[in-house]
């Protein structure tokens, strides 16, 4: 598989797969301001307070167990960092456990200060937050990845679109999947819920699992849920099926990580047409499901197809929710460029 040759199209898939991402660096120089109160997950910049290192490009300390970090905070753990560093938010020098606060809303962090935010799953001060520091990617090197062991699962948008179809074409034309091989789809407008249950997702897994191994898999998951107009009134993250959507997307990212799945690729979706209340659902579930994906121990990355679909009516069928067939090649696209650009070759 070839590099990519691009920094612009460098930087923008990674402001579309990531939004704003922390800094890759391998710790800094310290000074002689500040408390563990006020440095803990601060953006380094140059610099961190004494007793602290620069790890995801915010200030932190190296652990081996949770006891390390709830002194400098009663939601602290001992997280490892290896699934973001595949992912490409952190550096590839970094192997070790670092004291996070994990979330999945704003007020998880709450405790931490006023300015502290959920960022992408970890607690983040937003006055001094990590910076992206856009970097030519390194040659990639061709893995010994096998077609069989690319699975794709999700809804009626893969399953009724010719999405496969389109990546399996670009990967021949890359060189990537030999004429005669196919990727293994179990996507499915019927077992598509990401709540667990009969008909969820994870039977899809289930079924891909006993079939053989996977080293990636490409999703979505999400608009199944919210297609049953969940909780009258208002949508809110507390809402039971809100909830159990995202926990089922987590049970699954846990269950992918121990058997061995090195790539999750979350593609999620762009605005329906013509469908206020499932655009309120996907709203409510989209910071959530991209929080849940940043601190999945599966290296997940997150595609928003929202950028890329604004203003593209064409790329929606006539139902207004799956893609049509133009909509079906961009999303491949974007897939195919965030494989190349994290070097997930077959």
């Amino acid at each position: 598989m070839r590099s990519r040759e691009s920094n612009t199209a460098w930087a923008w898939l990674l402001a579309l797969a990531w939004g704003v991402l922390g800094p890759s660096c391998d710790g800094g120089p310290v000074d002689e301001a500040g408390s563990s109160e006020t440095h803990f997950l601060r953006g380094c910049g140059q610099s961190c307070a004494p007793g602290f290192t620069c790890s995801c490009g915010v200030c932190t300390r190296a652990c081996a167990h949770a006891d390390a970090c709830t002194a400098l905070a009663a939601e602290a753990e001992c997280v490892a960092v290896e699934p973001r560093v595949a992912s490409g938010r952190c550096s590839p020098s970094e192997t070790a456990s670092y004291c996070e606060v994990t979330c999945l809303v704003d007020a998880d962090c709450a405790s931490l200060g006023e300015t502290v935010r959920c960022d992408a799953g970890y607690c983040r001060h937003t006055d001094s937050p990590p910076t992206l520091e856009p970097s030519t990617p390194p040659p990639c090197e061709r893995a010994d990845i096998a077609a069989s062991e690319v699975v794709i699962l999700g809804d009626a948008l893969i399953e009724l679109s010719p999405f496969t179809e389109y990546l399996e074409q670009t990967a021949r034309e890359n060189g990537a999947l030999a004429e005669g091989e196919h990727y293994r789809s179990y996507a499915s407008s019927l077992m598509s819920f990401l709540a667990e249950g009969a008909f969820a997702i994870a039977s899809q897994y289930t079924t891909s699992r006993a079939e053989g191994a996977a080293r990636v898999v490409i999703m979505n998951g999400g608009a199944t849920d919210m297609l049953q107009h969940p909780c009258a009134g208002a949508l809110s993250p507390d809402c039971p099926q809100v909830r159990a959507a995202v926990r089922g997307a987590e049970a699954l990212f846990s269950r992918m990580a121990a058997d061995g799945v090195e790539h999750v690729v979350y593609v999620f979706y762009s605005d329906p047409r013509n469908d206020a209340a499932l655009k309120e659902g996907l709203d409510t579930l989209r910071p959530l499901l991209h929080n849940a994906c940043g601190r999945s121990p599966v290296a997940c990355h997150w595609i928003d197809l929202h950028p890329a679909f604004e203003g593209h009516d064409d790329y929606l069928g006539p139902d207004g929710i799956v893609w049509s067939d133009a909509g079906a090649r961009a999303s491949s696209t974007l897939v195919w460029e965030l494989l190349e650009l994290r070097c997930i070759p077959w």
